[in-house]
């Protein structure tokens, strides 16, 4: 098994939509086991900047976290489209033990 994570913004599009979704219904149509967006209250990436959107009147974007698991070749298979879709953020791959 292998775990992906994505590490986005909110606010990042692809096709004039939110990129979690895109990438949500990418999982769904390629039958990925599961998968769970999780938003952030604060994070910071490469550029050092604090996204903290809890703040009052802070416009800042949350930073999303989408955890995807299934079986290696599965995961290796999409993970090609994952890479062209995002133009900043950071993708993650580690193997997992299936209980």
């Amino acid at each position: 098994m292998l775990e992906l994570k994505i590490f986005i913004d909110e606010g990042d599009m692809y096709g004039g939509k939110p990129l979690a979704e895109h990438i949500m219904r990418y999982f769904m149509h390629h039958e990925i086991r599961g998968a769970t967006i999780f938003a952030a209250l604060a994070g910071y990436g490469h550029k050092h900047h604090l996204h903290s959107p809890k703040q009052i009147g802070n416009v800042d974007e949350a930073p999303l976290l989408i955890m995807a698991i299934d079986d290696e070749e599965k995961i290796l298979k999409i993970l090609p489209h994952i890479k062209d879709v995002i133009e900043e953020g950071l993708i993650v791959t580690s193997r997992v033990d299936e209980q």
